[in-house]
């Protein structure tokens, strides 16, 4: 071997000893110092992180009937990779779901996605078809939980309702989002090479905790019937809106809690709490604060004397006028019953600016009442230093005072109560899901703000007042009520003083007068016509305590010597004859023959027939009841039971309702997979209809 070749061979292993101790040092490096970020790496890649959402917790009303639920929908998805014919894709995702969820697909595999939601939920419909048919490569139907509230839109700005993300918007959803979203869990799941995921053996799982539901303080009955009276209220007077709430004035407890807005005017919302949320001038209803000031600094005696001269009163400077223009004496038990202006001006006047607004926020004006809901406005009543010469009298007659319906009602509740301040309560325990308490809400003190004379003193002028005085409309003949009647201008927005026509009509009242059990505020915003809270508000508050006691449905009772009682052979002639599926001439005639009136709640077409009635079949009443009856547009081949299979229960029960045919047992969650009667059988009188349900995709 010659020096050069030699010089040569060195060269290839010098440079074949470099080339190996580069690559043993690049494996060292692998191996041995990156190894645990290549091993991250591998592990991001190959395993993928699915967050477990837990079950929303329920929220119950009194007596542990839903007001929120939860049921299993359905939504379609598409993994792009996965897709192996993208036009035929197109094509069955326009014709399942809609131009929409195609037009998703296509930008969602325009930029590469792993996974693109093409619709929020579908119908039982869509899933029905979607089910029986053979779905392309890459598309999916996947379970999702939803959320169904029984009452709808008539406990909507109580309860509330849930965003895109499953968060609380508002009412009690958002108040306790914290106790009714649970805890979330994960699961890790492997990737292949593909894309797909699966679970192994070896998959780390946390479980999801699920959310606590809630109690509340709402009657669902309660707050059913004073929708429908309250509604009825606005339809006959055509009022803008209406606004109902009831509570136990010995607990605080709210019962029924309700905003309804026309319809026919623009500009409802009827989302927004407007019983914490509203403020407003009160008017009449706020000479509760001088009359109880009056008599606990015993300023005046209920017999000491007015004299009214043609309902004007001067006050050095400026005139009060009383709505009717009479010269008399008024004591302050009539001035309250007839809602003399004069004489409460004079009274306020007496008192003074200090020990007037002393009492105001004792009794909790200007200041929120803490009760649980999200939005509560303070009111706003001013210092006596920024008042006016005229700021005294006006606002012991309710001027010049902003308060929020929810104020009023608790103020009137502690008169009703004996003289305590309470706080308002809408939940009354936070419980885990085998329904044992967490947490319970007790009923709480603020203060006492009057005596229990006082406040029993004040109790007989506001008898007065409905026995013979502003308040007759509000009397029923079984029960002794208690109320105050309030008919306040509005003021302009924006401008200063007072809008013509337009009014707050109002009235707060309280049964029995003599130990109450419930206390109501009613309020009519802008009534057509007739104005005055008597005549407008009033009637509601009597209507629904009536529709409560005689149906058993709500907080008062109709008193045993009045219950009308049923033996085997006089059930007949006693009790409310079942008319459903009768049509409307039959159903008249045969509540004709048993003694009863008629009221058509419904909007039935021509030749429908009765889908439910109000008292229900077979309940005892008096004669003369009034029987309220729904329609729904049926023809005889319609009256068969509907195939409710693949529909949710929600949907399921509208659909029954509609033909008039009763629930029996319902088993399961899900969707309905069986029914008894079977789809087709003939839907006679008293049919029950039972449901086996189980979730989707099972």
């Amino acid at each position: 071997m010659s020096p050069r070749d030699f010089r040569r061979l060195r060269l290839i292993a010098f440079l074949g000893m470099c080339a190996f101790l580069f690559l043993f040092a690049r494996l060292v490096q692998i191996q041995l110092l990156d190894h645990g970020r290549f091993a991250r790496a591998a592990r991001q890649q190959q395993t993928q992180r699915v967050i477990l959402e837990p079950e929303r917790g329920r929220i119950y009303d009194r007596h542990l009937r839903s007001l929120a639920d939860n049921v299993s929908l359905s939504r379609l998805s598409v993994r792009p990779r996965d897709v192996k014919n993208t036009r035929a894709t197109q094509a069955f995702l326009t014709e399942a779901a809609g131009p929409a969820a195609a037009s998703r697909f296509r930008a969602g595999k325009a930029r590469h996605a792993a996974y693109v939601r093409l619709s929020p939920h579908l119908s039982p419909e869509q899933e029905l078809a979607l089910r029986t048919t053979a779905l392309p490569e890459g598309v999916h139907v996947e379970a999702v939980p939803g959320r169904v509230y029984p009452l709808d839109a008539v406990a909507r700005p109580v309860v509330g309702l849930l965003g895109a993300e499953g968060l609380g918007l508002e009412g009690l959803e958002k108040m306790f989002d914290r106790d009714l979203r649970g805890r979330s869990g994960w699961a890790t799941l492997f990737c292949d090479s593909r894309g797909i995921t699966y679970q192994l053996p070896q998959s780390l799982v946390k479980l999801p905790e699920a959310g606590s539901s809630i109690i509340t303080t709402i009657d669902l009955d309660a707050q059913s019937i004073a929708a429908l009276k309250l509604r009825e209220a606005v339809e006959r007077t055509g009022a803008k809106s209406g606004m109902a709430l009831f509570a136990d004035p010995k607990t605080g407890d709210i019962l029924a809690m309700v905003t309804v807005d026309d319809p026919r005017r623009p500009g409802g919302d009827g989302h927004r709490n407007r019983l914490i949320a509203d403020q407003y001038e009160p008017g009449s209803t706020f000479k509760i604060l001088a009359g109880c000031a009056a008599l606990e600094g015993r300023v005046f005696a209920p017999s000491d004397s007015f004299w009214v001269e043609r309902g004007e009163g001067d006050f050095g400077g400026f005139t009060i006028h009383d709505s009717h223009p009479e010269s008399r004496w008024f004591s302050v038990r009539s001035a309250t019953a007839l809602s003399s202006n004069v004489c409460y001006a004079r009274i306020g006047s007496r008192l003074g600016a200090a020990t007037l607004y002393d009492f105001a926020r004792v009794f909790g004006f200007g200041q929120q009442t803490r009760v649980s809901l999200p939005g509560e406005a303070p009111g706003q009543i001013r210092h006596p230093d920024q008042w006016s010469k005229r700021s005294l009298a006006t606002i012991s007659i309710g001027q010049e005072v902003l308060v929020t319906p929810i104020q009023m009602l608790m103020a009137y509740a502690a008169v009703a109560n004996g003289g305590l301040l309470l706080r308002p309560r809408i939940v009354s325990a936070v419980v885990d899901q085998d329904g044992e308490p967490i947490r319970e809400i007790p009923v709480e003190q603020v203060r006492r703000v009057i005596s229990s004379e006082t406040a029993r003193t004040f109790r007989s002028f506001l008898r007065d007042a409905v026995v013979q005085g502003t308040a007759t409309e509000a009397a029923l003949p079984w029960c002794e009520v208690a109320g105050k009647t309030g008919t306040a201008q509005k003021t302009v927005e924006n401008e200063r003083g007072y809008g013509v026509g337009r009014y707050i009509s109002s009235f707060i009242g309280m049964a029995p007068a003599s130990d109450p059990v419930v206390v109501g505020l009613i309020i009519l915003d802008e009534p057509r016509g007739a104005y005055y809270g008597g005549s407008v508000a009033a009637p509601v508050f009597r209507e629904i305590l009536a529709a409560w006691a005689l149906q058993g449905r709500g907080p008062i009772a109709l008193p045993p010597s009045t219950v009308v009682r049923v033996d085997d052979e006089a059930r007949a002639a006693d009790a409310v004859p079942d008319v459903r599926l009768l049509e409307l001439g039959r159903a008249r005639e045969e509540l004709a023959r048993a003694g009863y009136g008629m009221r058509v709640g419904g909007a039935g077409a021509v030749g429908g027939r009765v889908s439910t009635q109000s008292p229900e079949a077979e309940t005892p009443a008096r004669p003369g009841t009034v029987v309220e009856l729904t329609l729904a547009a049926l023809e005889e081949e319609d009256t068969s039971v509907p195939d409710l299979r693949g529909l949710a229960l929600r949907q399921a029960l509208s659909r029954l309702s509609a033909v008039a045919i009763e629930i029996g047992r319902v088993r399961g969650s899900g969707v309905v997979v069986d029914q008894t009667p079977a789809p087709g059988e003939p839907a006679r009188r008293g049919t029950k209809c039972s449901l086996v349900l189980s979730p989707r995709g099972t």
